[in-house]
């Protein structure tokens, strides 16, 4: 099993936090994470600088155990997802790296991002239905529109599209926009696409390789952040990466 057969790709202080860990499934979920977190970083040192492309489309990878295989445990142990400011970051033989780093759960599955030159922030949430209090109090008219008009009176796709916004809200959560899910009601995401554009997923009974890839502003009161925002997934989960385009114009 996962516990059994890769602690030994952790550092010492990585060691001592798993074993920590309240419950073996926390530490199966936290293990997978930092193991995502450091293949894509090994995988990432083997690109030159010039194989990146200038065009953002992130690409999706599963992680096997061949693909572990890659890399020698010792050089898992020399790279480190640390804690700075609060946010998840990277240590490389114990120096600090530029590169953004980004985890995500959902049941028993971890995800990861990696991203250089900008933060990078992933998310990913199951499709289900909600009372309706919840959509009254966590989306603005504009957005409920939104999602209601992409539905086209279905309820099942009416929750997708609803999944989608709370992705990308929880996701601005995450770049700092907020310090509580408490007041994810006073972010608003405009600009959003046309629903047919990313609708095809919510079809899928697989997660596909190819993303819909789009831009769209956060708002809160006065403040507006450009983010680019990439999304897969299938009709019962929904993956979301985003990246801020520039700074917050207040």
């Amino acid at each position: 099993e996962l516990h059994h057969a890769y602690t030994d790709h952790l550092s010492v202080g990585e060691r001592a936090k798993y074993a920590s860990l309240p419950s073996q499934s926390r530490k199966t979920e936290w293990l997978a994470g930092r193991l995502a977190a450091k293949y894509l970083f090994l995988n990432r040192l083997e690109l030159s600088q010039g194989a990146e492309s200038r065009q953002w489309s992130p690409t999706l990878s599963k992680l096997s155990s061949v693909a572990l295989r890659a890399y020698s445990p010792w050089m898992y142990q020399q790279v480190e997802v640390v804690t700075n400011a609060g946010r998840p970051g990277l240590a490389w033989c114990g120096q600090t790296r530029p590169e953004s780093i980004s985890l995500s759960h959902l049941r028993s599955v971890s995800f990861a991002s990696i991203a250089l030159g900008t933060p990078t922030v992933i998310d990913v949430e199951t499709t289900a239905p909600r009372i309706d209090a919840f959509y009254r109090n966590n989306f603005t008219e504009a957005e409920q529109s939104w999602a209601l008009g992409g539905a086209d009176g279905e309820s099942i796709t009416a929750n997708w599209f609803f999944t989608l916004l709370w992705t990308l809200k929880e996701s601005a959560l995450k770049l700092g926009w907020l310090n509580s899910l408490w007041n994810l009601p006073r972010l608003e995401i405009a600009g959003l696409p046309r629903a047919n554009s990313i609708g095809p997923f919510l079809y899928g009974k697989t997660t596909s390789n190819d993303f819909a890839v789009f831009t769209v502003s956060v708002k809160k009161h006065c403040r507006v952040m450009q983010v680019r925002v990439a999304v897969t997934g299938t009709r019962n989960f929904i993956l979301t990466v985003m990246n801020p385009l520039s700074g917050v114009v207040k």
